[in-house]
């Protein structure tokens, strides 16, 4: 599994190697705010366990440093790491802990969208960066097995796309499914799949270019005579085929003038 994480990660960054265009300006912000969602609903609403409503309210701080260097679009979030002392975790253990969670987070964020800058046709990368060095936008405080996550209590059973979601939280999205933190009550935004609602239960949830929006957004604060698009990135196998194709009509085309 490791070899084909590496292989993924090196066909990608191939494909988008040097793809974007010196001439665009640069920049780099912090961001931080509130969301609030109101009690919403009543005995009638239920979410997908069955519970009746109201829910909520609910409000969270999201904070994070968003950047575009000239070459990739990154929103750096500082965490905060704190255990439970009754998981008596060495300082190797809490390492390995976070290096696993910094893994799956940005595995599951990481190159499936880019902005294409029209102008050139070039692609830039749309990336999460984890790090912990401080000064930090958020804490976490990690408890043993497995219990209810939120965005600052988080379990060391927990999968990679169940910290995906909390992630999303830090950098001010909402969820999408009936009991959690929606927008636009009575009509949310809800999804079985996104890594925003329900899909935040399975292993591979749906990422959506609108959990991506902020990024386009920002390139357009920075250059806004720019014609930019947000467009989603091939999987690595997809990569791999279509290596392999223009390598086969190469070679076919070889044999033919032979």
């Amino acid at each position: 599994m490791k070899s084909l994480n590496k292989l993924s990660a090196i066909i990608v960054a191939c494909a988008l190697a040097g793809t974007a265009s010196a001439a665009l300006n640069t920049g780099s912000e912090n961001i931080s705010g509130s969301r609030t969602t109101p009690a919403y609903g009543d005995a009638d609403l239920k979410d997908n366990a069955g519970n009746a409503g109201p829910f909520g309210p609910y409000s969270w701080d999201y904070s994070y440093t968003r950047s575009f260097d000239g070459t990739k679009l990154v929103k750096d979030i500082q965490i905060d790491f704190s255990f439970d002392a009754g998981l008596n975790y060495s300082d190797a253990q809490k390492t390995a802990y976070i290096n696993a969670v910094t893994t799956g987070v940005e595995g599951m964020w990481n190159n499936k969208y880019a902005i294409k800058d029209t102008a050139t046709g070039k692609l830039i990368p749309i990336l999460v960066d984890i790090t912990t060095d401080g000064p930090f936008n958020q804490k976490v405080q990690v408890h043993s097995g497995t219990g209810r996550a939120d965005m600052t209590n988080w379990y060391t059973g927990d999968g990679a796309s169940v910290n995906a979601h909390e992630v999303g939280h830090m950098m001010g999205l909402y969820d999408e499914y009936i009991g959690g933190a929606v927008d636009k009550y009575p009509n949310p935004t809800l999804s079985d799949d996104g890594v925003m609602g329900l899909g935040a239960l399975n292993a591979n949830p749906v990422m959506y270019s609108r959990y991506y929006q902020q990024y386009y957004d920002y390139m357009k604060q920075l250059n806004p005579d720019g014609i930019f698009i947000l467009t989603s990135v091939p999987e690595p196998s997809q990569w791999i085929l279509m290596v392999a194709g223009m390598v086969l009509i190469g070679v076919y085309a070889n044999k033919r003038k032979a």
